[in-house]
């Protein structure tokens, strides 16, 4: 009777259906995306996150998350990973060209309700740390070519200014030519000195010669040519205080 009851319950317990398995989809995306398009509730058209299912959008510019629902994205072009509807945008508090985090969620039966509804669900803000982790997994862009500017010409040297012509050395002037020492026989015998300097003094002032005699220098002035000029040259100097002066000839 016992394994009867336990048979029973055993086929009974193989009769009903087993539990559904709900299998995770892993993806973590992390690109640039857009905003547009005519959805009006908080949608993100993704390629590859079946349609009706749910994702958590971060924005890597300051960390807010929220949660939308996923609609396909069939016109899917360029580099973008997703497109946000102009309200999804708003509510995350991005621009015409985000750079997001993408990956699925399973919001409670009462967020889906709401979501669908246009209300904004959120989730904690992802924290600095993390953001700077996900930015570095952003593919490197591509080297532009960088356009190198011509080196600038340097200026052409100015020419170098004609030497100054040297200015000619002035002409010198024409010597005047010593007037011609006169000549002639005739002398005034002025004084005879002993002493040498005061003889060549004396000499100087009366424009004549010293002659040396011994231990006596003797000043005379002249020469003359005629015995007149010399007497006459005599009385001068005797006017001078030589009374003494004389004319002598020499030959």
């Amino acid at each position: 009777m016992i394994v009867a009851v336990l048979g029973l319950f055993l086929a009974q317990a193989g009769a009903e259906s087993p539990p559904p398995v709900i299998h995770e989809q892993r993806l973590d995306e992390v690109g640039p995306a857009v905003v547009g398009g005519t959805d009006a509730g908080l949608i993100l058209r993704h390629r590859t996150l079946p349609a009706g299912s749910f994702a958590e959008v971060t924005n890597l510019d300051g960390g807010r998350t929220i949660v939308v629902e996923v609609a396909p994205y069939p016109q899917a072009g360029g580099g973008e990973i997703g497109a946000l509807s102009p309200a999804a945008g708003r509510a995350l508090g991005v621009g015409a060209s985000p750079v997001l985090r993408i990956r699925p969620a399973v919001p409670s039966p009462a967020e889906q309700v709401a979501i669908r509804a246009g209300s904004v669900v959120t989730r904690l803000d992802t924290p600095p740390f993390l953001l700077a982790a996900l930015r570095r997994r952003l593919a490197p862009p591509v080297p532009g070519v960088v356009a190198v500017a011509a080196p600038a010409r340097a200026p052409a040297p100015k020419p170098a200014p004609a030497p100054a012509a040297s200015p000619k050395p002035p002409r010198p002037a024409p010597q005047k030519e010593a007037p011609p020492k006169p000549s002639g026989r005739w002398f005034v015998q002025v004084a005879a000195l002993s002493d040498a300097a005061r003889a060549a003094a004396l000499a100087k002032s009366v424009d004549g010669v010293v002659r040396s005699a011994g231990r006596l220098y003797r000043v005379q002035a002249g020469p003359f040519a005629t015995r007149a000029a010399a007497e006459t040259a005599r009385a001068a100097i005797a006017r001078r205080g030589f009374g003494d002066a004389r004319t002598i000839a020499q030959d």
